[in-house]
């Protein structure tokens, strides 16, 4: 009998150390929760990358002020508030450095082409993020493009369009980035995405080129560069990247 109780005192006083190290535990928790909150406050805001606005325009538009709690502050929506409001600038990161300071880092959209929507021309950047109506003769220097139209189009945001047209706006955005990169954004004028099996654009007024499908585009255009360097200045043609080892080019 005697050792019967001692055993449940035993299971008791088991059960009772449990509890209160769990408890323990927790309000452990919630203080260091809520002096991480009082103590790491947003008093220094870092701006880099913004040229078009200026770093208070971009403050603002973040929503982020002074005082903010850094360990609870949404980095995500905050950059989303500033690409919604501020159309140009493109792409938006925004990082904690503790113990204090917000860092936001801002790449701003270059104009890039104009494409058709339901309202009229658009320009839009190499995000193909719809950045202006294009306002008369406006369009001259940006590249045209053809195969895809968007619909009710808003500053700021992406291409709206129809289902079967949404490959046409991933293929277009992959070629416009590959131009950015391969630096031969200034020297085409229009792009064709009406066949997504076989893109096409008009590149130094002089050559017609098949791009084939939606892959490689950075490594086509590279052998389109190459290819070029070899010919004259006076020659035109059309090149053939469908294939991705080689460029075919038929002379004019």
């Amino acid at each position: 009998m005697t050792a019967r109780r001692a055993k449940r005192k035993r299971k008791k006083t088991g059960e009772g150390g449990f509890i209160f190290g769990t408890l323990s535990f927790v309000v452990i928790c919630a203080a260091l929760i809520f002096a991480i909150s009082v103590f790491f406050r947003v008093s220094n805001i870092e701006v880099s990358g913004a040229e078009r606005y200026s770093a208070e325009e971009i403050i603002e538009a973040s929503g982020i002020k002074e005082g903010a709690s850094l360990v609870t502050l949404n980095c995500r929506s905050a950059a989303d508030r500033v690409t919604s409001e501020l159309i140009y600038a493109g792409r938006v990161q925004i990082n904690r450095k503790m113990p204090n300071t917000v860092v936001i880092t801002v790449r701003e959209s270059d104009t890039v082409a104009c494409v058709e929507t339901d309202v009229g021309l658009w320009l839009i950047d190499n995000y193909c993020r719809l950045l202006e109506p294009v306002t008369e003769d406006g369009n001259a220097d940006y590249i045209e493009v053809s195969g895809v139209s968007a619909v009710s189009p808003k500053a700021g945001s992406g291409m709206s369009v129809a289902a079967e047209d949404k490959s046409k706006v991933t293929y277009l955005e992959e070629i416009l980035r590959a131009l950015s990169d391969a630096d031969i954004m200034k020297d085409v004028t229009s792009i064709d995405v009406s066949n997504t099996a076989n893109a096409r654009i008009d590149y130094l007024g002089r050559f017609k080129v098949k791009l084939g499908r939606n892959e490689n585009t950075e490594y086509k255009l590279g052998l389109l560069k190459s290819a070029v360097a070899e010919l004259t200045e006076t020659e035109k043609g059309t090149f053939d990247l469908s294939e991705n080892k080689k460029a075919g080019f038929s002379p004019d």
